[in-house]
């Protein structure tokens, strides 16, 4: 039996791959439920019936090319030999979990996605895959002949871009708590949370914290003024960064947004300053107005890119 995996730093959710190479009833098990990915992985295995493990692909959000795989908004720690023993697995692959998802966009049909902003892009050119959830995933495809490559990295942790006056506050407020301010400071659940902080602090408001759900609940079921000011600076960030990955891969055919927030304000994205910003890059300007930006709305996607990763 093949098994696929994608850990985030909330839930981990796991599937049997079935005869066709496709994931095959997933489910989701908390992370915070388990002490380790094989508490997860055997309790999975008892869920479902199935005791017999050969293969098993796997995306963590986290730096995967090393033996010890550390995650970087959850407490799980685990060396890949060490798995790979304790399971008796015939193989064992591990990548990035925005690797996982970047591998599911060749897969993904019109139900799957919403596009944003639509545009002729440049068919044959790579890919931009970049998405907010726990945390910021980024990641790009390239073609090569028939076969797709996925690009693996920790784009997330750029340093985020700061354009008008009032990111320049943003990033000072959070420069003096943080130290130093990544995209995925601002552009994830505890971003969202930080964002609301920081413009509150930059307004002079006294306001209770809100978590990231409460945050977006507020703003798009109640209208409320601090909240929807989150929002339109989240995807303000989202723009610029999106951009610079565009223009960092030469992602001139598309960028695909992943991730559990977008799905959650996608007509708000429509109507935001999320293009306007990604594609104010001076010279090129009109070369990134033809790039189309579409929203991945798949459940499981990275699940799917794992599996194709392990059929290949």
């Amino acid at each position: 039996m093949r098994l696929v995996g994608d850990i985030g730093g909330t839930n981990a959710r796991f599937a049997w791959i079935d005869e066709s190479g496709n994931p095959q009833s997933p489910m989701t098990l908390p992370v915070r439920d388990y002490a380790t990915i094989g508490d997860a992985m055997r309790d999975f295995m008892v869920k479902t019936d199935c005791a017999d493990l050969n293969e098993f692909a796997v995306a963590v959000a986290c730096p995967a090319s090393a033996d010890i795989i550390k995650f970087t908004n959850n407490p799980w720690v685990f060396s890949k030999d060490a798995l790979k023993a304790e399971f008796g697995l015939d193989r064992l692959v591990v990548v990035n979990d925005f690797t996982g998802l970047a591998m599911s966009v060749p897969y993904l049909g019109d139900e799957d996605l919403i596009t944003l902003f639509d545009g002729p892009g440049r068919p044959g050119l790579p890919l931009a895959v970049i998405g907010a959830g726990t945390g910021l995933g980024v990641s790009g495809l390239l073609r090569h002949d028939d076969h797709w490559i996925p690009i693996q990295g920790e784009g997330g942790h750029v340093s985020l871009p700061a354009v008008d006056d009032l990111d320049y506050e943003i990033v000072k407020f959070l420069t003096a708590e943080l130290g130093r301010v990544s995209a995925e400071r601002i552009l994830s659940g505890m971003g969202l949370e930080n964002l609301y902080r920081a413009l509150a602090a930059i307004d002079g408001i006294d306001v209770a914290p809100l978590s990231a759900a409460e945050i977006v609940e507020n703003a798009m079921q109640k209208n409320d003024p601090l909240c929807l000011k989150v929002l339109d600076r989240f995807c303000l960030f989202m723009g610029g960064v999106a951009g610079d990955l565009v223009l960092t891969l030469g992602a001139f055919d598309g960028v695909f947004i992943g991730g559990g927030i977008g799905p959650r304000i996608a007509d708000f994205m429509k109507q935001s300053g999320l293009k306007d910003r990604m594609i104010a890059k001076g010279r090129f300007h009109d070369l990134m107005n033809d790039v189309p930006v579409r929203l991945m709305t798949a459940k499981y996607p990275a699940l799917i890119g794992c599996a194709k990763i392990l059929t290949a």
